[in-house]
């Protein structure tokens, strides 16, 4: 499976666009956050489709995007780059705090694994690296930043923070660890534990 892109754009875009009723910045960054947790949950890892086994709470992502929107609303209400360094760090810190599926193994130690009894035996997929925070800062100002004109910003707004964000996953790795048993014939040396990395959430 692949982020739910679309169904984020709509919701949050729909939302913004929305003038029914005022929102406070609590509301707004309860609605972007919560739509990301979402949309995030059916991500994969772009080598071999692990997807998410736990999720990160998105709770400090809600309490980053509303520092943002008060730290804009205090200074006059231009965005600036720094505005956006605590969500950025907010997002990366729920990846790090995310757990894979160890579940399919990975190909190289499929291929290491030979005979009858060679499979891989998973022990640990963790995200290590929690993708490159100044590239996603500098989006997330992009993705509030508009020339003057007189139409809603909502989808635009969500659609640059779904590139964004789509962005940001390319950047996040990890690490998945398992346990090779050679299998028949047997070799002289015990199976060890294969680390190995993966770059790329889709």
């Amino acid at each position: 499976m692949a982020v739910l892109w679309p169904t984020f754009i709509n919701t949050v875009g729909s939302y913004l666009n929305d003038s029914s009723e005022g929102k406070s910045h609590e509301q707004t960054a309860e609605k972007i956050s919560l739509e990301y947790h979402k949309a995030v949950l059916s991500a994969g890892t772009s080598l071999h489709a692990n997807p998410v086994l736990v999720q990160a709470p998105y709770a400090p992502i809600k309490l980053a995007i509303q520092k943002s929107f008060e730290d804009i609303f205090n200074s006059g209400g231009k965005p600036q780059l720094i505005h956006f360094l605590d969500w950025a760090n907010a997002t990366s810190a729920y990846w790090l705090a995310t757990t894979m599926s160890p579940l399919p193994f990975h190909p190289f130690n499929m291929i290491a694994s030979t005979g009858t009894l060679g499979i891989p035996v998973p022990i640990m997929h963790t995200i290590i690296n929690g993708g490159v925070i100044p590239a996603l800062q500098a989006d997330l100002l992009l993705a509030f930043t508009h020339p003057p004109a007189p139409i809603p910003f909502g989808i635009p707004t969500a659609t640059k923070l779904a590139k964004a964000f789509t962005t940001h996953l390319s950047t996040v790795g990890g690490l998945q660890i398992e346990l090779v048993t050679r299998g028949t014939p047997a070799t002289p040396a015990p199976p060890l534990p294969s680390p190995l990395p993966w770059f790329g959430l889709v």
